[in-house]
């Protein structure tokens, strides 16, 4: 984006807000970022912004930057539920589709802030994802790479029956 156009959507995102608390909206605070792709495709690999490191995120990523790479896919935004909101918006994305965006990422936010399956989620998730990348990297020079990834391996490669097992209960 131009800057005349980041400007511009600066203005818009208040104007944005302002209009969707006269609407009822109850957001959470909103950070709002511009990234590029590698960046933005990055983040939706590990599922956030910072994360411990294991191969099965760079699989992820370069499964999705190659779909965006050739048009099959686009990630316009990702938001995290978190307070603040963080919203990373695609800086390739023409100003009406940020400002779009950025009205639809006001609606995540209200429904993060707001719906009751949502209310035991960690809001603080950023921070504490942070703190255990900081842990898994003091594990990773104390126990060797290999150990800790063979941990994490056998713990991603059981999580999904773990999810399924808490929705299907039989109990």
């Amino acid at each position: 984006m131009r800057e005349e156009e980041f400007e511009r959507l600066e203005q818009q995102i208040v104007r944005l807000t302002d209009l969707a608390l006269q609407f009822g909206l109850d957001p959470f605070q909103m950070r709002y970022e511009l990234c590029p792709a590698d960046i933005l495709y990055s983040i939706g690999a590990y599922g956030m912004p910072s994360r411990y490191s294991h191969w099965s995120f760079g699989k992820a990523y370069e499964r999705m930057k190659m779909a965006y790479d050739f048009n099959l896919t686009k990630i316009y935004e990702l938001v995290i539920n978190s307070n603040p909101c963080y919203a990373f918006l695609l800086e390739n994305n023409s100003l009406l589709q940020n400002q779009v965006i950025a009205a639809h990422v006001l609606g995540h936010s209200d429904f993060f802030k707001n719906n009751i399956y949502f209310h035991t989620t960690q809001r603080d998730m950023l921070e504490s994802m942070a703190v255990t990348s900081k842990r898994f990297r003091q594990y990773e020079f104390e126990h060797g790479i290999d150990a800790v990834e063979q941990i994490l391996d056998a713990g991603l490669a059981i999580q999904p029956l773990s999810i399924w097992c808490h929705r299907f209960q039989p109990w």
